[in-house]
This record gives C-alpha cells, structure tokens and sequence, in this order.
C-alpha cells in the first residue's frame, strides 16, 4: 500500500521513527542498524515502507534499501517469523550476509540473531533456500569469501558479534583497528577503538 515514506524525521528512537509528510506524521517502526542510519532530527529523510495489517494491529515498518523491505516480506511467510523476529533479522544481518548463511546452512550465524532460536533458523533456511536467490544479482559464492584472521583479528570480532554486530561489520571494523594500532597486543584497547569504527 506505501511503498516508501519521503519527508522530515521529526522524531527517532531504537526502535521508531516518525516522518512528517504533507503536514501527517507517520509512525514507523525501524531496526536498530536502521535507527544508526538515521540523519539528525530535523533533516528530510526516505524509507522503504512495509504495512502490515494484522487482526489486532496496522503498523508501517521502515527500512533504508527496498531489498531489505523485499526480503523482510518474504521472511514474513516463515512459519513462526512475525514483523518484530523479522526486523529484527534484517536489522542485524545484512543482506549479503543473511543470503550466504541461507545458502551454507549456517543455522549458527543466523540463530545469533535476538529472538531467533536454533529451530527457528533451520525452519528458514529450508524456507527461504529457493526464495533468496532470485531477490539478488549476486550468488552466494561470490560473497563467501574467506579470510584468513589473526588471534587478535578473531578476538575483537568474536567480541563485536557477542555485541549483536554481524560478522561482516565485526571484521572491518578489527580491520580498520588494527591497521591503525598494529603494534599494540591490549585487546580491551583494541575492542574499544573497534567499536568506534563499526556501522
């Protein structure tokens, strides 16, 4: 029904947004990494929109990328997936990251994702095996690039992750760190400044 919401953010918080349009604010419910995207109050701002009506409830769910409200419709018709657990993955993982973990049957780096039990993970993957693919120009092989990490690497992204950051983010932002503090062994320092650099 809305396919996106364009106007000024007049209100934002982990967890809803509003965008004033025409003078009607509209209350938008928002994932965490969407709510670390968000420009100053004040400023305009778009998302891509998914409206749920349920018997109970009618709520818009707002996302930066229309892949990411494409593939949060499609995770709706997962047995046992509802808007929260949805947002919640689309949130947390990226797309890229979400499409290779279905792709390799990796239950464990989805189940890491709050409110997504082992069961519930294994139910997607099977669900959303065929579905995944045809939503993107890339196969999966072409992000399953493996990196050879360090013992400092592994610790700061092991620690990011525990954090609710996806591996992708983790790893870059330890990157970053440590091409800028090479020569320092102190893994809380090292996990501070990581934490500076991850988005």
């Amino acid at each position: 029904m809305y396919a996106y919401m364009q106007g000024k953010l007049v209100q934002s918080g982990p967890s809803k947004a509003v965008i004033d349009v025409n003078g009607i604010g509209y209350l938008i419910q928002i994932s965490a990494g969407c709510f670390s995207h968000l420009p100053p109050v004040g400023e305009n701002i778009q998302l891509y929109t998914a409206f749920i009506v349920r018997e109970n409830s009618q709520a818009l769910y707002g996302f930066f990328k229309a892949e990411e409200r494409d593939v949060f419709n499609v995770l709706l018709n997962v047995s046992g997936i509802g808007p929260k657990l949805a947002l919640s993955l689309v949130g947390h993982m990226t797309l890229t990251d979400l499409q290779a973990a279905v792709g390799q049957a990796d239950a464990k780096a989805i189940s890491k994702v709050p409110g997504v039990g082992k069961k519930t993970a294994e139910r997607l993957i099977v669900e959303m095996r065929d579905k995944l693919p045809n939503m993107f120009h890339k196969k999966v092989s072409e992000y399953a690039v493996s990196v050879p990490l360090d013992s400092r690497s592994q610790d700061i992204v092991g620690a990011l992750v525990n954090l609710g950051y996806n591996q992708t983010q983790a790893l870059k932002a330890a990157q970053k760190t440590l091409d800028i503090h090479s020569e320092t062994s102190d893994l809380a320092l090292l996990i501070r400044e990581s934490l500076k650099l991850v988005n």
